[in-house]
């Protein structure tokens, strides 16, 4: 049997009491109630538990756990990520793909630093994200376990540079209790196009944060990211390619884009794993 937790009887406490005075504000029926109930269960037995937490409440967590803090912003994870994502060895470094994977080549330049600007070497980026069908390996759609995904370490000067294709904005799961409390909401289900990182090193704390793309119409703040997680240090500008070299180095025939982005770390304890 759990012993008493101070700190979670009196978040709890708190969070029970406004829920049972918005029942009494809104005079819920107790057949109301009971099709809450259902729903809730249903919920939990859809496996989508985590799913809907995090639309809900990551982001807040988020942000009351590292707004204001110095170094580069973070966001939530979600629910897509993976652990042991191919360690990328050879440069330049590629995110596995599929020979024919559709969307436009992108390569995507980094740098990871600490808050004095000291570069880190040795930094590991985990790195995943949506195909162009908006889909994540792993969990929905068709494409081969680990494609999209890697993890890199940055180099002597602290940078690291990699290709991969743009994703594509898409709409959480919404056939199942998540997708039907948004409409019951009267809210889409949509986020915006997106990177995702976890960025680890040596007497750091990691950071785990995405970044967007100038002009996704789902950054708009009055019909924007349905997760809530976009900040606008982590949107970026993406530009066409026209280095031949760039792209010869990549082996891209034809129209590429570029974009980068500098992370800072803050100290802590963290190991790269």
């Amino acid at each position: 049997m759990a012993e008493y937790h101070e700190r979670v009887a009196t978040v709890a406490t708190d969070i029970l009491s406004a829920i049972q005075e918005q029942l009494e504000k809104h005079n819920v029926t107790h057949s109301e109630y009971r099709v809450a109930w259902k729903w809730l269960a249903g919920l939990a037995e859809s496996g989508e538990l985590p799913l809907f937490l995090d639309v809900f409440f990551e982001s807040v967590v988020e942000r009351l756990t590292h707004d204001g803090k110095p170094g580069s912003q973070g966001t939530v994870q979600g629910p897509y990520h993976l652990p042991d994502a191919p360690l990328l060895t050879e440069e330049p470094f590629v995110l596995p793909m599929r020979d024919d994977e559709p969307g436009e080549p992108i390569v995507f330049t980094g740098s990871v630093r600490g808050l004095d600007g000291s570069p880190l070497e040795g930094a590991l980026i985990d790195m995943w994200q949506a195909g162009n069908d908006g889909t994540y390996s792993g969990f929905v759609g068709d494409a081969p376990p680990g494609n999209l995904r890697g993890r890199i370490r940055t180099g002597a000067d602290g940078t690291f540079q990699v290709r991969t294709i743009r994703p594509a904005a898409y709409q959480i799961p919404a056939a199942g209790p998540t997708g039907e409390f948004l409409s019951l909401l009267g809210k889409h289900a949509w986020r915006p196009a997106h990177f995702h990182f976890i960025i680890t090193a040596e007497g750091y704390e990691p950071l785990i944060t995405q970044l967007y793309f100038s002009g996704d119409r789902w950054l708009d703040a009055g019909d924007g990211d349905v997760v809530g997680a976009v900040k606008d240090d982590l949107v970026i500008d993406v530009r066409e390619g026209d280095d031949p070299e760039l792209a010869s180095r990549y082996g891209l025939t034809g129209p590429y884009q570029i974009a980068e982005y500098d992370f800072v770390l803050r100290q802590g304890d963290a190991n790269v794993s």
